[in-house]
Formats: C-alpha cells, sequence, structure tokens
C-alpha cells in the first residue's frame, strides 16, 4: 500500500459551521453538508463517504456517494475500517471528498483521524487533537475510537 505525505498547516485550515477542509482533499461534515453540493460545489467535492444509516436524498450526479454505514457505539470491525481507510485514500488521489455522518461530530473525525494514522500523516491521538482544532465541537464515540486504536496497533 502506497501511503501519501500531506502537509498540515493549522493556520491556513478552513473551519466552518457546517463543511471542514482537514487537508486540501479531504473534509469531514454532517448530512447537511452532504446536501449542499447538489446545488453549490464550492470546494469541488468529488466524492461523498456517508457513514451513516440514511444515505443523501438529494445527489449530484457530478459527485460519486459511497456508503459505508457505521454505528456510533459499537465497535468497529477491522475489515470495515480497512475497506474505508482505502476508499478514501483512492478517492482522495482522484479529487476531493467529504466524509460525513447526520451531524458530523463523532464518526466524521473518528474515521479521519483513523486515515490521518493509517496513512503516517499523524497518530490517532494527535489526529483526533488537529481535528478538534478545526472544528472544535467534536466528539468522538470513545467505543469508536477504542476499537479503532486497537486495530491499528
Amino acid at each position: 500500500m502506497k501511503s501519501r505525505r500531506y502537509t498540515i498547516d493549522v493556520l491556513t485550515a478552513r473551519f466552518s459551521p457546517f463543511i471542514t477542509k482537514v487537508l486540501d482533499r479531504l473534509f469531514m461534515g454532517g448530512r447537511r453538508d452532504a446536501d449542499a453540493p447538489s446545488s453549490v460545489n464550492a470546494h469541488q467535492i468529488a466524492t461523498v463517504i456517508m457513514l451513516c444509516k440514511e444515505p443523501v436524498k438529494r445527489r449530484n450526479p457530478a459527485i460519486r456517494y459511497l456508503h459505508f454505514p457505521l454505528r456510533d457505539a459499537r465497535p468497529v470491525r477491522l475489515s470495515w475500517l480497512n475497506a474505508s481507510l482505502i476508499t478514501i485514500e483512492e478517492r482522495v488521489a482522484r479529487g476531493a471528498v467529504q466524509v460525513y455522518c447526520q451531524v458530523g461530530l463523532s464518526r466524521p473525525p473518528t474515521v479521519v483521524a483513523a486515515y490521518l494514522n493509517r496513512f503516517g500523516i499523524l497518530r490517532l491521538c494527535g489526529a483526533l487533537g488537529y481535528l478538534e482544532d478545526l472544528r472544535p465541537a467534536i466528539a468522538p464515540s470513545p467505543v469508536l475510537v477504542h476499537t479503532i486504536a486497537s486495530e491499528l496497533r
């Protein structure tokens, strides 16, 4: 598996109450953000990765929508984690990716932190701290963080 290196600059990272820019081609947010690209795609999102049970209702035909349902209070299976992280890596190589769930406070930051860790950008705890700096309201599920941390070892 090929690793990509990214430079993270907290001073230039953008935060909005809705979508949060994590890296040049990686964003996270809630359902409201995922619905927005159907009319305006200011961040040039090419792929939306849905972590919640319900998929996006309004879809933009120019955007690829991928569904990886994840429950907040359940442990993560290694096969699910590997598939989702590899998909994020592959899609980021092709364009901007948005990872979202209902509100964007638990599942997206946990999965994005796992991505940053898996591909050598930041360790899991450092990634969660970085994401909290970008989106102060994050509240990762302790169950998700614990199981992902044990799977990443």
